[in-house]
C-alpha cells in the first residue's frame, strides 16, 4: 500500500514546570516548544497533491495559538498531572486527529520539541 505523508511544524515559546522532577517541583521556565505532525494520506486528489499543505499547517496553527506565551501549567488539559513533552503530544494529538480527518488525513505522529535538543514522538499509527 502507498501513503503519501505530509510534514507541518511549528514553534512557539511557554512556560512549564514539572510538578514533579526527581521528586520534586520544578522552578517554572521558559522553552522555545516546536511541534510537529505527520498526516497521511492514502491517496492524491484530481490536483495531483494528497492534502493542501496551507490547510493542514492551518489546523496545527490554530491547535497551537492558545498556548503561545502561556503557562502549560494553567492549561487544565496539559498541566495535569505535569506539562511534560509527552503530555503536550497526547493533547495536541486528542485535538489534532478528528480535525485531520475531517479533511482526509490520518495523524501519524506528533513530535514536540522542549528546547533545541530534547524530542519526543507519539506515534497513534
Amino acid at each position: 500500500m502507498r501513503r503519501w505523508v505530509i510534514h507541518s511544524r511549528v514553534a512557539f515559546d511557554a512556560r512549564h514546570a514539572l510538578t514533579s522532577y526527581r521528586g520534586q517541583a520544578e522552578e517554572s521556565h521558559r522553552h522555545r516548544w516546536e511541534i510537529a505532525i505527520r498526516v497521511g494520506a492514502d491517496s492524491l486528489n484530481d490536483e495531483g497533491f494528497a492534502l493542501d499543505f496551507h490547510e493542514i499547517h492551518g489546523v496545527l496553527e490554530s491547535a497551537v495559538e492558545p498556548l503561545r506565551g502561556s503557562d502549560l501549567n494553567l492549561h487544565p488539559e496539559i498541566g495535569v498531572p505535569t506539562p511534560s513533552a509527552e503530555r503536550l503530544a497526547e493533547v495536541m494529538a486528542a485535538d489534532l486527529e478528528p480535525r485531520l480527518a475531517a479533511i482526509g488525513g490520518a495523524l501519524l505522529t506528533v513530535s514536540v520539541w522542549e528546547g533545541p535538543g530534547n524530542r519526543v514522538d507519539l506515534c497513534l499509527q
